[in-house]
């Protein structure tokens, strides 16, 4: 059985399909970050005993290594763990989105332009597509971008070419030039992978 780290898990819905597919030999972690949601999770998710809920801040998780992580909120960057704590060949799904300002005073950011990708684990230089744009609520916690970051990701969605992408690079030099989206530390490539 597989091990996966769910993200931003909510109410559990999406865990609970994980745990039937990974199968009873299979583990899940469901992570979230709204305590209400964690423990409205932990009760719906009770009958599956290869479920373990944590209420947490994503950007801290896994904690060990993993088959697959999904991750069900937009953010601007991956986490460090969703790259190191992915095994090889196992496959990380999350959406990269440019944070909007949020419908009503105190609620929820969504994006205002997005993507879901989809990477394999791979030395440095990770295989990835875009599977399709997608619009999601955006992040809690500590996967905040500087202004920089948040205004660049956004020239990059407006330029367009992300359906070109097949290289995450993650803590390489790369040549900006051959970049869809390059950062300090980490960045989305239109080389294909050198490892």
């Amino acid at each position: 059985g597989s091990t996966i780290a769910h993200i931003g898990a909510g109410t559990g819905y999406y865990s609970a399909i994980l745990a039937e597919l990974v199968g009873s030999s299979g583990q899940v972690t469901a992570v979230e970050y709204d305590p209400a949601l964690a423990e409205q999770a932990r009760v719906n998710l009770a009958p599956w005993p290869n479920v373990e809920v944590v209420q947490d801040d994503g950007a801290a998780w896994p904690r060990s290594d993993v088959d697959g992580i999904y991750v069900n909120f937009a953010v601007e960057r991956p986490a460090d763990p969703w790259i190191e704590r992915l095994r090889p060949k196992g496959h990380l799904v999350f959406p990269i989105g440019v944070a909007g300002r949020p419908r009503s005073p105190g609620g929820p950011r969504h994006t205002l332009r997005g993507g879901v990708l989809l990477v394999e684990k791979s030395g440095s230089e990770h295989p990835v597509r875009v599977v399709s744009p997608a619009g999601f609520v955006c992040a809690e916690g500590r996967l905040a971008v500087s202004e920089d970051e948040r205004e660049r990701l956004a020239a990059a969605f407006d330029g367009g070419g992300a359906e070109f992408v097949k290289t995450l690079v993650w803590k390489r030099p790369v040549d900006p030039a051959r970049c869809w989206y390059a950062a300090a530390d980490w960045a989305l490539s239109y080389d294909p992978p050198q490892e």
